[in-house]
């Protein structure tokens, strides 16, 4: 069965890829294996006929696509380049005591983000199953820097703040504690309670 699914997805990346160069892999958990009665997973992956980098997809057991991205090698040690990762609805809504129902949809965009030579670069994105953003966050260098947002189901933000070379800094907002918290090169400093505002009636 696996080698037969495996065939299809050789034969359908080579289109793209150089003629002969798509290769499975197999993945015992996030390790790569070569005993195939513990794969839990599977890849098709092939050098891009124009450039020196290797695109990847990434399948459950049941063919459902779980990772798509691309390598500065060979041996897929090197992210470059967009990647995405993909979710299972009802998984989701079991974890987070969600009820999203899509209609013919069962999977999602988890998440998205861009690697530059093996480090996250600029922001990455989170989702919901419906599209919305569940959180943005900002890299540089494979460190967290900049703002970081997260929000509930229906885009409203309720946690915001800010990371400086990996470390929280300056304000940061929990609007559903009310709470500021001022941090300095990620020692927390103060802590406050925000009063709740009261809506002017004009």
């Amino acid at each position: 069965m696996i080698k037969k699914i495996l065939l299809t997805f050789v034969l359908a990346l080579s289109v793209t890829l150089c003629i002969g160069q798509a290769k499975p892999i197999y993945f015992y958990g996030d390790k790569i294996t070569t005993d195939k009665d513990k794969i839990t997973s599977y890849g098709i992956y092939g050098k891009l006929s124009t450039e020196d980098i290797w695109t990847f997809k990434r399948f459950d057991l049941y063919d459902n696509l779980l990772q798509t991205g691309s390598y500065a090698d060979s041996l897929l040690t090197i992210p470059h380049g967009k990647f995405i990762f993909y979710g299972d609805i009802q998984a989701f809504n079991n974890l987070n005591l969600t009820t999203y129902r899509i209609k013919n949809k069962f999977r999602y965009t988890a998440q998205e983000g861009n690697f530059v030579n093996g480090l996250e670069q600029g922001p990455w994105y989170n989702y919901y199953p419906d599209g919305n953003i569940l959180s943005v966050q900002n890299f540089k260098d494979g460190k967290l820097n900049g703002l970081f947002v997260s929000r509930d189901r229906y885009g409203k933000d309720i946690i915001t703040g800010n990371f400086v070379n990996g470390e929280k800094d300056g304000e940061w907002r929990f609007e559903k504690e009310k709470r500021l918290d001022v941090f300095e090169a990620g020692i927390l400093k103060s802590s406050t309670y925000i009063k709740k505002e009261k809506k002017s009636n004009n």
